[in-house]
């Protein structure tokens, strides 16, 4: 008898743990967002809430990542990216701006060996997906609506510097 109330009593313990992190994870309950609360409360169930958000575009400074293999810079990779995000957090974004540069060039150093590795080119979309998550991660979620590759280039070593490849990422 005492052993079925221990077993009864612990998994009541995993069951209300476990919905906890569920609630956690999917933002919902008394873990939700701030934002979410607001909009929830502030829509009336019978109006659909306005969709029109001011997308202001953030430019960086261009990107330029290393690609070390076998100890030698095999490749010389440039990048130019815009971010966008609405107006009012644009300010936000762009105080952390070196921030999220340090990110980006930190996580590209090691991402983008791994991703030549796999394929001779470089997935634009892949990287754009991998920069807005990198960025999320960095300066929170919400923030980052989007991030487009203004230009990207690639230079193959420094003997063949005049040989540098650029391409637009609107054609792929």
């Amino acid at each position: 008898m005492p052993k079925i109330v221990i077993f009864v009593f612990v998994g009541i313990i995993l069951l209300s743990g476990g919905s906890v992190a569920l609630m956690m994870q999917m933002e919902i309950g008394p873990f939700a967002n701030e934002e979410k609360k607001a909009t929830v409360d502030s829509t009336p169930k019978d109006e659909k809430p306005e969709k029109k958000i001011a997308i202001e575009t953030v430019t960086m400074a261009p990107l330029s990542i290393p690609i070390i293999q076998n100890g030698k810079i095999v490749l010389n990779l440039r990048l130019e990216v815009q971010i966008d995000t609405t107006k009012k957090k644009a300010p936000k974004l762009r105080e952390k701006l070196p921030i999220l540069k340090d990110a980006y060039v930190r996580d590209l150093f090691s991402f983008i060996p791994r991703q030549l590795r796999k394929s001779k080119k470089l997935d634009q979309e892949t990287l754009r997906r991998r920069l807005r998550v990198v960025g999320q991660r960095t300066i929170g979620k919400g923030i980052i609506h989007a991030v487009n590759i203004k230009s990207y280039s690639e230079v193959k070593s420094v003997n063949d510097a005049e040989k540098e490849e650029t391409t637009d990422p609107t054609t792929n």
